[in-house]
């Protein structure tokens, strides 16, 4: 006799299979076996199998944006993903050759980790578990490193940019895995961050100039236009009582420059961040006050802008999201929040805290 706990069966037509109508116990039985890719697949299957894995599986990872990933604390902390909409630490247990690197790049599904004994990179993707070595870059140990496309994709470019803030560039597909350095940073005081734009690689350096690279691998050079100029000696002046990082975003097709600056005096701390967007047409960039649904997180290893929508509870729009080690001067083991509207800057906490020695990644995995 059935119950409500165990509905009866319907009847088959011929031919037609009985996969929908798999008991939601056996179902959460083969998920737990199965990897996170493999679940995006089971959702494809049926409407039962479809709600069977969205109860089952935390909506959070590994389909929606943004999170952070850290390195908790103690000599052998493991690395983690931190979410802002579930305010924790995620479930969710990195390959242990992962946790041996310190990750200086991602995009979409694919991390770029650093071994810095091994003095070597190596690409690998956080759901397939494929991995791409990488030629060992001229810069050692490396800062961060950008990729234009996913590195199954044809003609995709890779950009390190190295401690002492040097670039170097590659194309596999054309340069036959030798690196092209860029030595023009030097009289610029090196570089401080970077980011893929429109097919160029654009880079900040430390005097405030920005600078874009389009690269032509074959002649073994990299074409260079300046889009901005390098800071003023008012501006420097004004700067220099200010502790500073300056990051380089790409945003639906606008390049943004993101300064936060910010100031420690014992325990009074003041904070303060300016966003410049580039108009091309005009060759000028200009100061925005706001940035309507939208949110950016900015990091010494990777910056990316988002939409703030219902999708992604726990993200404000018209807010700066920072995360890097210096973070812990200002509130311990925090993320930091900056409003564009009213100038203020609240604080997410992060429960468990995470190590200082490796700087936070923001992470946007997807399947691609």
């Amino acid at each position: 006799m059935s119950s409500s706990q165990n509905p009866p069966r319907r009847q088959l037509a011929a031919g037609q299979s009985a996969w929908p109508d798999l008991p939601p116990e056996l179902l959460e039985s083969i998920l737990l076996r199965l990897e996170p890719l493999d679940h995006v697949a089971v959702r494809l299957v049926c409407s039962s199998w479809r709600s069977c894995a969205r109860a089952w599986v935390s909506a959070d990872l590994p389909f929606e944006a943004p999170r952070l990933l850290l390195r908790r604390p103690g000599s052998c902390g493991s690395l983690a993903f931190f979410s802002l909409r579930r305010l924790e630490i995620l479930p969710y247990a990195l390959p242990d050759r992962l946790n041996a690197g310190r990750c200086c790049g991602q995009i979409g599904c694919w991390l770029a980790m650093a071994f810095d004994d091994e003095r070597a990179i190596e690409l690998r993707n956080l759901f397939s578990g494929e991995s791409v070595a990488m030629p060992r870059p001229p810069v050692f140990p490396v800062a961060k490193i950008m990729l234009s496309a996913p590195p199954t994709s044809l003609g995709w470019v890779a950009a390190v940019m190295g401690n002492s803030g040097t670039l170097a560039l590659l194309q596999p597909d054309v340069s036959g895995g030798a690196w092209i350095s860029i030595a023009a940073g030097a009289e610029h005081g090196g570089f401080r961050d970077m980011a893929f734009w429109r097919g160029r690689l654009c880079a900040v350096g430390y005097d405030g100039t920005v600078l874009a690279y389009r690269a032509d691998l074959r002649a073994r050079v990299a074409a260079v236009s300046e889009l901005r100029e390098k800071d003023g000696a008012h501006q420097r002046n004004l700067l220099r009582r200010w502790r500073r990082r300056t990051y380089l975003v790409e945003s639906e097709g606008e390049l943004l420059l993101v300064r936060k600056l910010y100031g420690v005096d014992g325990d009074w701390v003041e904070v303060d961040v300016e966003v410049h967007r580039f108009r091309p047409e005009e060759c000028k960039w200009e100061e925005v006050e706001e940035l309507p649904g939208r949110a950016v997180f900015v990091g010494a290893v990777a910056s990316v802008s988002v939409l703030a929508t219902a999708a992604l509870p726990g993200v404000r729009e018209n807010c700066v999201y920072f995360a890097r080690r210096e973070v812990d001067m200002i509130v311990p083991q925090a993320i930091g929040v900056y409003s564009l509207a009213d100038f203020e800057t609240s604080v997410v906490a992060i429960a468990g805290g995470h190590s200082a020695d490796v700087e936070p990644v923001w992470i946007i995995p997807s399947v691609a």
